[in-house]
């Protein structure tokens, strides 16, 4: 299993190939790109770098609700990261 640094390495690795082969004129929006911006952004969290998770899946939420609008299921699946860096968030100070 791989480590929450690697992971991220590895998100953001794909993410940028992503990011670089789409032709739409809003890439970081397209579900796929969504889907690996969460993964990054839990992994972050996970690797314990909090404050930049925040600020990802905050920026996420919004893109995601501008580009989709607020029922979007796509939307749900990035509250869920934002519920998941927030109980990782918890657990940190807890555990500090």
């Amino acid at each position: 299993m791989s480590t929450p640094q690697q992971r991220v390495h590895d998100t953001t690795r794909r993410l940028l190939e992503l990011l670089a082969s789409d032709d739409s004129h809003t890439p970081a929006v397209i579900p796929e790109a969504i889907a690996l911006r969460t993964e990054l952004a839990v992994a972050t969290a996970e690797a314990g770098h909090l404050e930049d998770a925040f600020v990802q899946v905050d920026e996420l939420l919004k893109d995601t609700q501008r580009e989709y609008g607020r029922e979007h299921e796509l939307v749900g699946s990035v509250r869920a990261a934002v519920s998941r860096v927030e109980t990782l968030a918890q657990r940190a100070l807890d555990e500090a």
